[in-house]
């Protein structure tokens, strides 16, 4: 049997035009020697289950079309049943951070070319309880809107869709007491909300965490503490430009690990979210693997 490669695709990511592509790809692989094997999920919960049958003795790479969600749910899929190959991603989903960060073209064409020249790195994967994450961790307000968001909403305005759900829970702001401890520093304070980032974005946010690296065994700790709601579209801005990390507002470390308590008002938003999808309950113990994947990069 010859080597191939294992695609793995959302039919309902994005906008829904990846299976109207398929043939490129597969072209593309074979002239490159390659056989291609195509999995099509039935709905986002095949993710997590879709290779446990699988033989992949002579597999070269698995390959994912979708988005941050489809590919946190393969990660961890990976990394329970000790499957060690390289992981290539299409983005094809919404935001598409992970993708961005590993220098992955969103033009189809280019990224399926880039994908078949195989160049091969590690990259940290952080870890947070008993679930894993590949671009971010968070929690707090807005956390929990790629979770809730209509997928049909979504798929209809792209990125335009988060924002103007984020706008909505504005009048539901409430600040959020939460105990953060970093092994060298202890913080109880009020915060809004926090991420952990692995890559330098999330939700379209390109900036949140510029010096952040994928393979440097840390994390990027943004921390977005009570202020005035006045005050808001100024940070918002802020963070846009990548200009917040200075801000009396924000808190920010590179931390190999972190516990993160939340002692008031977590029925504001319940649990964390990791990638898009429903995180751990808190409290979280919270721990980069260093070069525990490899991804197929630019």
């Amino acid at each position: 049997m010859g080597k191939y490669v294992q695609l793995i695709y959302n039919p309902m990511a994005g906008a829904r035009t990846f299976p109207s592509k398929i043939d490129y790809f597969i072209e593309v692989f074979q002239d490159k020697g390659y056989e291609v094997r195509v999995l099509r999920t039935k709905e986002t919960i095949d993710f997590s289950t879709c290779l446990l049958d699988k033989d992949l003795t002579d597999c070269k790479a698995i390959i994912v079309a979708g988005g941050d969600g489809s590919v946190n749910q393969i990660v961890n899929s990976m990394i329970n049943n000790n499957i060690d190959l390289p992981l290539g991603v299409i983005p094809a989903g919404t935001a598409n951070d992970f993708a961005n960060h590993l220098g992955i073209p969103f033009n189809f064409s280019e990224a399926v070319e880039l994908l078949s020249e195989m160049k091969i790195r590690e990259i940290d994967v952080g870890k947070v309880n008993d679930k894993y994450f590949i671009n971010v961790c968070c929690g707090g307000l807005f956390t929990n809107i790629s979770q809730n968001i209509d997928i049909e909403f979504k798929n209809t305005l792209g990125k335009l869709a988060y924002y103007i759900k984020g706008v909505q829970q504005l009048p539901k702001f409430r600040r959020i007491r939460f105990k953060i401890d970093t092994g060298e520093n202890i913080i109880d304070d009020y915060f809004f909300l926090f991420l952990l980032l692995n890559g330098s974005s999330a939700g379209g946010f390109n900036k949140i965490a510029k010096e952040a690296a994928l393979d440097d065994g840390y994390m990027d700790f943004v921390g977005i503490k009570e202020c005035s709601i006045n005050y808001l579209p100024t940070l918002f801005r802020k963070i846009i430009t990548g200009e917040h990390l200075d801000d009396k507002n924000v808190v920010y470390y590179q931390i190999n690990k972190i516990d993160i308590e939340c002692l008031e008002g977590l029925e504001t938003f319940e649990e964390s979210d990791i990638d898009g999808e429903v995180g751990p309950d808190f409290p979280l113990k919270i721990k980069v693997l260093q070069k525990k994947l490899k991804v197929i990069s630019a």
